[in-house]
């Protein structure tokens, strides 16, 4: 799922300043919007709880050092929100696949599929 979210926004021009599958303490993806001079934080989750959710907003919101906090995630453990804030986004399964189509995805997501399912 991180090689899918890094695609979606690569293809919306963020730029991946951190090393995508490397263990980093708090986050997965550190991007930098260069157009607009932004950061973003991104934490992805296959499965997530509200709880584990306020705890990565408590970190992103202790570092200090990104603009925005995306928090990605495929399935949940009951309904999930953040605060309403235009820096704070959260992709739930929804979101992730109608960006990832919006990205031009659909094909790679179908070929991919594809290869799990022969193996």
């Amino acid at each position: 799922m991180r090689t899918l979210v890094d695609l979606i926004f690569a293809r919306g021009g963020w730029q991946r300043s951190s090393v995508l599958g490397k263990d980093q303490a708090d986050v997965d993806l550190i991007l930098t919007q260069p157009t607009i001079g932004e950061t973003a934080w991104v934490q992805i989750k296959s499965k997530t709880s509200q709880a584990e959710l306020n705890d990565y907003l408590g970190r992103f919101r202790r570092d200090g050092s990104c603009h925005r906090f995306f928090f990605v995630c495929h399935s949940a453990a009951g309904a999930l929100s953040l605060p309403t804030e235009p820096r704070l986004h959260l992709w739930t399964a929804e979101h992730l696949s109608d960006a990832a189509i919006e990205a031009g995805l659909f094909d790679w997501l179908t070929n991919r599929t594809r290869l799990m399912d022969s193996c």
